[in-house]
């Protein structure tokens, strides 16, 4: 159980010092040669690969029941089971999965609504154009495997001891203090262009915890995700083509 937490606060851990470090070094000379280099973002999204996918899946692997599948989300797949099961088991599973497909494709639609709706009503700089965001249909479906990942292995521990319910809302919990102590997040938030991205990725995580209650299956949250931000972005692009009509 010790693990657990040990693995948990590593994370954290390594959130906080990461992005203070580079907070402190961004006016550095190098830093700036650094951020401007062709092999800067290929090199940022490994790194960030290895933080989001690469921490928790060692947890799975070499955690000591770190990470448990069922909190994780890591839902069996009926077809992979084959004899395994009974008949009556993989009918099962195939109702958990429709009733959660039902539930990602009720809660996105209400979702995407009210974030466009939001979107329509805010989306423009001082100058009155609309502001497009900086995110594309490829890009959101990267970021939902990030930040969902990130965002089930944060509730799993909570989940284990408190029960998905509590593990849900504990876990929203300390993505919420993850932001909060993480300097670039403010920084954000101050700036027009960056700022309507950041707050709905804010939503995101609030949608997510919610989903988790109804239905904890990883690959149905990536869905989910992905869904709404990438449906975002596509109409955020077209209404900025359109000249925000």
């Amino acid at each position: 159980m010790t693990d657990r937490w040990l693995w948990l606060g590593g994370s954290v851990l390594v959130a906080l010092l990461s992005t203070w470090a580079t907070w402190f070094l961004r006016r550095q000379a190098w830093a700036q040669r650094l951020k401007t280099s062709p092999f800067f973002s290929p090199l940022l999204q490994l790194l960030r690969f290895f933080y989001y996918i690469g921490g928790p899946f060692a947890a799975l692997l070499w955690g000591r029941d770190a990470v448990v599948e069922r909190w994780f989300g890591l839902a069996p797949l009926p077809l992979l089971l084959g004899s395994a099961i009974t008949p009556e088991e993989r009918l099962q599973l195939w109702m958990d999965g429709v009733r959660g497909l039902g539930w990602a494709v009720l809660l996105g639609v209400v979702a995407w609504a009210i974030l466009a709706a939001i979107w329509w009503a805010v989306g423009r700089r001082g100058d009155g154009k609309t502001i497009c965001l900086p995110l594309s249909i490829p890009t959101a479906l990267r970021e939902a495997f990030f930040q969902e990942t990130h965002w089930m292995f944060y509730r799993n521990g909570p989940s284990v001891v408190l029960g998905n319910y509590w593990g849900a809302w504990m876990g929203l919990g300390i993505v919420a203090l993850e932001a909060i102590l993480n300097p670039w997040w403010w920084k954000a938030l101050q700036e027009p262009e960056t700022r309507p991205l950041t707050l709905i990725h804010a939503s995101m995580a609030v949608l997510s915890a919610a989903f988790y209650l109804q239905a904890a299956n990883l690959w149905l949250s990536i869905l989910l995700h992905w869904g709404v931000t990438g449906g975002l972005a596509g109409w955020a692009a077209a209404r900025a083509r359109r000249g925000g009509s």
